[in-house]
């Protein structure tokens, strides 16, 4: 009896000494009370090779395509994050974006043919990665075969937050 007390006791002790006094004040405090969802998201991750001396014409188009998604396509209920990295100091450009179904992807690829074909004049695909559920996967690899991409298959189990 006096031994479990003390057990009891001394993990009361542990856990209050990693808790933190106050969550509003410490960078840990949202992992504490996060909660986590089944991650199948669809990333598409285009690397473009900017053309010599066409980087002021290619760079001039990646507002296009940040305009077409978010204020004229009207995929809100199909992207979940879009956006540009770079250029680095090898004149490269990555889009970071993320779907919520094959569909979704698809859709997008529909919507900014325009503003892709205009890029495609200052600068090559010279990488392209595609994750996700295999199932949905499986939906991409034709109607994508042209652009040959090197397809990730999300593994089971993988998870993201519900904070975004």
């Amino acid at each position: 009896m006096k031994l479990s007390l003390i057990i009891h006791a001394i993990t009361i002790a542990c856990a209050s000494a990693f808790a933190p006094i106050s969550p509003a004040k410490t960078p840990y405090s949202s992992a504490l009370t996060m909660t986590w969802r089944d991650d199948n998201i669809v990333t598409l991750v285009p690397k473009f090779k900017i053309k010599e001396g066409k980087k002021e014409q290619y760079m001039k188009v990646l507002p296009k395509f940040l305009e077409k998604v978010k204020v004229k396509a009207n995929e809100e209920d199909t992207c979940v994050f879009y956006g540009f990295v770079g250029p680095n100091e090898n004149d490269e450009v990555i889009c970071r974006e993320g779907y919520v179904s094959a569909e979704g992807l698809l859709a997008h690829l529909a919507n900014v043919d325009e503003e892709l074909k205009e890029a495609l004049e200052n600068a090559d695909i010279t990488e392209l990665y595609i994750q996700g559920p295999p199932a949905e996967l499986e939906k991409l690899k034709e109607p994508l075969a042209a652009f040959n991409p090197t397809y990730y298959p999300l593994h089971p189990g993988s998870f993201r937050s519900t904070k975004n």
